[in-house]
C-alpha cells in the first residue's frame, strides 16, 4: 500500500509532464503509424491457401469397437504423408519453383515456413496450410501436396495388396505341391497295399481255418468213439474162447432116434462130439482190428490237420497285422491328403480375398474442400501494422518527452542548488 501511494503521485506528476507534449507525442505516433503503413504497403504480400484431408477407416470389413478412438490416436502418423521432403521436392519441381524467380529448394521451403500441417481437435482431418507470395501458386501447392499424400497412401495400399497377394500365391503354390505329393503317396500306398486281394486271402484262410477246426473236432470225436469201441472189443475178446466143442446125439433128432430104435431096440443112443472156431470171437477180433486201424488213420489225419491249422492261424495273424498296418498307412495318407486339400482351399480363399483383406485393414485418405486462390493476403496486415506503429511511436515519443522533461527538471534543480550555495557563501 505504501508503494502504491508513492507510485500514484509519481504517475500523476509524469502525466502532468507529458500533458505539455501530447501534441508532439500524437504527431510522432501518427508519423510512425504512417511509416508502418507505407512499409506494409511495400512489403511482399503472403497468401494462405487451406485444404483438408479426411483420414477414415476402410468401409470393407467389420468395424472394431475402438476404431474411432484408435483413428484419433493414430492421426499424427499421417502428418508425414504430407510433410515429407520427397513430396515437397517433387512439388517444387512440378511447378518449376526451383528456377527463377523463386529458386526454392526443400531447405528454403522449410526455412520460410511455407507449409504447415495441423490436426484440428476432435476430428479425423489433416489441415494443410500453404503460405506463398502468389495466391494461385499457394492454392496449387496446397492441392498438389494433398493429392500427392493421397496418391502416396493409395500406392502404399496397392503395394501392400500386391505384396500380400505374392506372399499368399507363394503359400498357395506350396500347399498345391504338398497336396500333389500327398495324393501321389495316397495312390502309391493304395496300390502297394492291395487291400482287396489281402482281404480275399484272409477270408479264404478264415474259411479254411473254420473247416480245419470242424474237421479236427470231428476227428477227435471219431477217435474217442473208436478208442471206446476198441476198449470194449478188447474186453469182449478176452471173454470169448478161441474154439467151441459141439456134442451131437441121435436122440436130438426124433426121426433119427426112431430109425435107430428100430435097428437096435436095446442098444445105447448114438452121439458124437465136434470142435469148431468161435465165430463170435473172430467177429470181435475183426472189429477190433478195424477200430485200431481207424484210430491210427484218424490220429495221422488229425496231426496233419492240427499242423495245417497252426500254419493257417499263423498266416491269419500275420495277415491281420499286415492289414492293420496297411490300413493305418492308408488312413494316414488319406488324412494327410485331407489336410493338404483343406490347406489348398484356405490358401486359395485367402489369395482370392487378399485385396479385400488388405483393404479392410487400410486407412483411406480423401481430400475435401480443395484449396482455392485466396483473395486477401494474410500478411502484411495493414491495420495491425499501422496500429502497432502508432503504439510504438506513442511509447517512444512519450519516453523521449519524459527524458527531456526530466533533463530540464534536473537542470533547474542544479541551478537552484548552485544559487543557494553562492548565497550561503556571501552570507
Amino acid at each position: 500500500m505504501m508503494i502504491d501511494d508513492e507510485l500514484n503521485p509519481r504517475l500523476m506528476i509524469g502525466l502532468k509532464k507529458l500533458r505539455r507534449y501530447w501534441l508532439r507525442i500524437v504527431a510522432g505516433a501518427c508519423g510512425c503509424a504512417l511509416v508502418a503503413l507505407i512499409v506494409s504497403l511495400r512489403l511482399p504480400k503472403t497468401y494462405r491457401a487451406t485444404t483438408y484431408i479426411m483420414v477414415s477407416e476402410s468401409k470393407i470389413g467389420a468395424d472394431s469397437k475402438d476404431s474411432a478412438a484408435l483413428q484419433l490416436a493414430m492421426l499424427p502418423t499421417f502428418v508425414p504423408f504430407v510433410d515429407n521432403d520427397g513430396l515437397i521436392d517433387e512439388t517444387i519441381k512440378k511447378f518449376h519453383l526451383d528456377g527463377s524467380p523463386h529458386k526454392l529448394s526443400v531447405d528454403r521451403f522449410r526455412r520460410r515456413n511455407y507449409l504447415d500441417v495441423r490436426i484440428p481437435k476432435s476430428t479425423r482431418l489433416l489441415e494443410i496450410r500453404v503460405e506463398f507470395p502468389d495466391a494461385r501458386l499457394a492454392a496449387d501447392l496446397a492441392n498438389a501436396l494433398t493429392q500427392g499424400a493421397v496418391e502416396f497412401n493409395d500406392r502404399m495400399n496397392a503395394t501392400d495388396t500386391s505384396a500380400t497377394q505374392a506372399f499368399l500365391k507363394k503359400q498357395l503354390d506350396q500347399t498345391i505341391d504338398v497336396l500333389t505329393r500327398a495324393e501321389a503317396r495316397r495312390i502309391k500306398v493304395g496300390e502297394d497295399a492291395r487291400i482287396e486281394d489281402r482281404e480275399r486271402d484272409l477270408n479264404a484262410l478264415l474259411a479254411e481255418k473254420d473247416e480245419l477246426a470242424a474237421r479236427v473236432s470231428n476227428l477227435r470225436l471219431d477217435m474217442a468213439q473208436d478208442e471206446g469201441k476198441s476198449t470194449t472189443l478188447k474186453h469182449a475178446l478176452a471173454n470169448e474162447p478161441p474154439t467151441i466143442l459141439l456134442k451131437k446125439s441121435v436122440t436130438a433128432d426124433r426121426f433119427l432116434d426112431a430109425a435107430a430104435g428100430k435097428l437096435s431096440p436095446e442098444g445105447a443112443p448114438l452121439s458124437m462130439t465136434e470142435e469148431t472156431l468161435n465165430q463170435t470171437r473172430e467177429d470181435i477180433q475183426h472189429d477190433l482190428i478195424n477200430a485200431t486201424a481207424s484210430i491210427a488213420s484218424e490220429g495221422a489225419v488229425m496231426q496233419a490237420a492240427v499242423a495245417r491249422l497252426k500254419r493257417v492261424s499263423d498266416d491269419i495273424s500275420q495277415l491281420i497285422t499286415r492289414l492293420v498296418t496297411l490300413r493305418s498307412d492308408i488312413d494316414r495318407a488319406e488324412q494327410d491328403y485331407e489336410i493338404a486339400s483343406d490347406a489348398v482351399k484356405n490358401a486359395s480363399h485367402q489369395y482370392q480375398a487378399a485385396s479385400i483383406t488388405v483393404s479392410s485393414k487400410s486407412q483411406d485418405m480423401k481430400q475435401i474442400a480443395p484449396a482455392l486462390p485466396p483473395e486477401r493476403p494474410v500478411r502484411p496486415s495493414l491495420l495491425l501494422n499501422t496500429l502497432a506503429g502508432f503504439l510504438a511511436g506513442f511509447v517512444v515519443f512519450a519516453c523521449i518527452a519524459l527524458a527531456i522533461e526530466n533533463r530540464h527538471e534536473l537542470r533547474r534543480q542544479t541551478v537552484l542548488v548552485d544559487v543557494g550555495t553562492v548565497q550561503a557563501h556571501r552570507s
